[in-house]
């Protein structure tokens, strides 16, 4: 039974892949490449899991790109949250990682790839971590509560 869930894993990111990758052939090169503000505000992504900046684009992008783009957003910021997060065995294949290069080969000027923007940087981590704690308890108030 284990190979048939691991086929049917691999069978679902293959599909996942050619998915993505028509979603990202169709909106080619649509982000934003210039840097438009000297010091633009970081958001939190819920449904990525990611930080992501205002000038970047995402907020503003076809919903069908953004939905796409939430694999490769989330890898970024892991690889900002953890160091040497790139070089873990169970990343070097990941569906993260897969969408994130591939995402740079469709956007390969988009300035969400900057090198300050996808490199392990120890404020922002800390910062991020921070982040994601507050979303996780607000998630889960939000899910817990018996008004809902």
């Amino acid at each position: 039974m284990p190979i048939l869930k691991s086929m049917g894993k691999i069978i679902e990111w293959n599909v996942q892949e050619l998915l993505t990758r028509r979603v990202f052939k169709k909106f080619k090169n649509s982000l934003p490449t210039k840097f438009v503000s000297k010091n633009p505000k970081m958001d939190y992504h819920v449904l990525a899991d990611a930080v992501v900046w205002n000038d970047e684009g995402i907020e503003t992008c076809h919903p069908e790109l953004e939905n796409a783009l939430r694999y490769a957003l989330n890898y970024r910021t892991n690889l900002i949250v953890e160091e040497n997060f790139n070089f873990k065995k169970e990343n070097l294949n990941s569906p993260g990682k897969r969408t994130f290069e591939l995402a740079k080969k469709y956007f390969p000027n988009w300035i969400g790839f900057d090198k300050n923007r996808c490199e392990f940087n120890p404020q922002l981590s800390e910062r991020i971590k921070r982040i994601r704690k507050v979303s996780e308890w607000k998630i889960e108030k939000l899910t817990n509560s018996e008004e809902v």
